[in-house]
């Protein structure tokens, strides 16, 4: 059985119901992330307090891990969490909590992360990281990052000094686990680049991203990894050669479609060939789909 280790953010995702009005008006391109101020998380919750439609545990490689946990999977996520009721929300979502996650209790407050949902059910995301600026070495547990079989860690990871430092030491200690990286948001590739780069420095087992983030990252490097998932949307999925049609849904949500597509195909990866683990992955993601929030 495949045995999955992540590290990342910790977000709490407030979803809120917007029009495509509404969305010019809040400057972030539609489908894309951005970052954004403790003041400004404020003024968006005031000025959209009667269009939440709900508040759930998110975060990339959590969402991930989470939809690997529903195939019977062994993982273990860490991270950084404030000391406050959003940090208590965020680890009632892990099953057993005290053994498959490790943490890093920071001063700050745990991330929020607000997820605009238009009519046609894209996701548009602005995060305010909080406690997650502090996701440190610290919060590992070594013991076990070196028994896992893959190591899962994405973009996110690469916007802060701490996390940079994250990466490099678990990279160093994780020698026989197959490295798996998210390109995660078209912005911060390009905002990320030169980390990005240093990343595929080493060898990276399999990349995972949208069309549009595979082809802005093989824009950095000609070499970017051994395989390469890539997330289509409503027309399925494609590792390397191999392409899976997705069923045709009314999309409700598309928030937590790719973390759920990577954390099911490293599921059943060398279980099952690979077109069958790219099917269930498709078929899962599907699901999270037709459901409001990014987990089943």
């Amino acid at each position: 059985m495949n045995k999955i280790y992540g590290f990342g953010n910790a977000l709490i995702d407030i979803e809120i119901r917007i029009s495509d009005d509404q969305l010019k008006d809040i400057s972030i391109p539609k489908g894309l992330m951005k970052h954004i101020s403790k003041n400004e998380l404020t003024s968006f919750l005031n000025i959209f307090s009667n269009q939440k439609y709900s508040m759930k545990p998110g975060g990339s490689i959590a969402n991930s891990l989470y939809a690997a946990n529903q195939h019977n999977v062994k993982t273990h996520f860490s991270c950084s969490l404030g000391d406050d009721e959003f940090g208590k929300l965020f680890l009632d979502s892990f099953k057993d909590a005290d053994k498959s996650i490790s943490f890093y209790k920071s001063s700050l407050p745990t991330g929020i992360c607000l997820i605009f949902v238009t009519p046609d059910g894209e996701r548009t995301m602005a995060a305010n990281l909080g406690a997650n600026i502090d996701l440190c070495p610290e919060s590992l547990n070594i013991d076990e990052l070196i028994s896992s079989k893959f190591l899962l860690f994405d973009n996110f990871s690469l916007s802060s000094r701490k996390g940079l430092e994250t990466i490099d030491y678990s990279l160093s200690v994780a020698n026989e686990a197959r490295i798996c990286f998210g390109l995660s948001d078209m912005s911060l590739i390009k905002e990320n680049y030169k980390n990005i780069k240093k990343v595929f420095l080493n060898k990276i087992d399999i990349v995972f991203g949208n069309e549009g983030e595979i082809n802005e990252l093989q824009n950095i490097t000609s070499n970017p990894a051994l395989n390469i998932l890539i997330s289509k949307g409503s027309r399925g999925a494609q590792y390397n050669l191999i392409t899976v049609e997705a069923s045709p849904i009314d999309i409700v949500n598309s928030n937590g479609a790719g973390d759920a597509l990577i954390g099911t195909f490293l599921a059943y990866a060398d279980i099952v060939s690979d077109k069958k683990a790219l099917k269930e992955a498709v078929s899962y993601a599907t699901k999270v789909c037709k459901v409001n929030g990014p987990r089943l």
